[in-house]
């Protein structure tokens, strides 16, 4: 009897030992799992913040870049503006040397001819002298509007157009007054003033930009029909010139 009793025993703990066993695998295998599913999470985690950082490094590139080509464009602006007065103050100086030279060439015919000449200068060294009055106060203008004095500078750039309409500074001076109107807010009125511009002075260099210009603030107005109206008219007005290329290339995208 005792022998079959501690036979039952045998075969009970026989059969016991490996459930336990089981057991004990069964949680070392949740265990490692458990660990790896930590680690993997751990380096995931790292992994998506090494992804933001280089996100964050790239967009402050990025911003870094583009705040880069906005100041190198101001500059080139503001160099066309200043070459543009350089190039005034030139042809109105060689202009008004010539015409003074022809004017003393007539009177100085006029007096071997025994005619005399008194009087004012003619006409030619008059229109000289207007040309360098209004390239000297396109100048002093311009400045204004360079140093950032939007308000004097749209004063000073309308009495230009204003006071010199028939000389070459006043299509700049229309041009620039709409930069100074619509940088200080008043894109109504940089519309008409590039687009007295276009109008009055279609064949100078600044009025396809001019048109291009007025373009974009329509689109900022969200005037969208407006804007591809103005963009095809510079591209059929003005083709082949950089204006019309990135005309042709904006309408696409609208």
């Amino acid at each position: 009897m005792k022998s079959n009793r501690l036979l039952r025993l045998a075969l009970v703990a026989a059969l016991i030992l490996p459930a336990q066993a089981g057991l004990f695998d069964d949680d070392e295998a949740r265990k490692q799992i458990s660990e790896l599913r930590a680690q993997s999470e751990a380096r995931l985690s790292a992994i998506e913040q090494r992804v933001s950082e280089l996100d964050t490094r790239n967009a402050q590139k990025l911003l870094e870049v583009v705040g880069q080509i906005s100041e190198l464009s101001q500059q080139i602006a503001q160099l066309r503006g200043e070459l543009e007065v350089i190039g005034f103050n030139l042809q109105g100086l060689q202009k008004r040397q010539q015409d003074l030279y022809v004017d003393l060439d007539g009177r100085l015919r006029a007096m071997e001819e025994g005619r005399g000449q008194t009087g004012t200068p003619n006409a030619e060294a008059q229109k000289a002298q207007v040309e360098a009055d209004a390239a000297a106060a396109y100048e002093a203008a311009y400045n204004l509007y360079r140093d950032g004095k939007l308000k004097p500078a749209v004063e000073a750039l309308g009495q230009v157009a204003g006071k010199y309409p028939a000389t070459a500074a006043a299509p700049s001076a229309l041009f620039w007054l709409g930069m100074a109107q619509a940088q200080a807010g008043n894109g109504t009125a940089a519309q008409q003033s590039w687009r007295k511009l276009v109008d009055g002075y279609a064949e100078h260099p600044k009025s396809p930009d001019a048109l291009r210009a007025i373009a974009s603030v329509q689109l900022e107005k969200g005037d969208k029909k407006g804007a591809i109206k103005t963009l095809k008219e510079l591209v059929a007005a003005y083709p082949g010139t950089d204006a019309a290329s990135e005309a042709q290339k904006q309408l696409k995208k609208l």
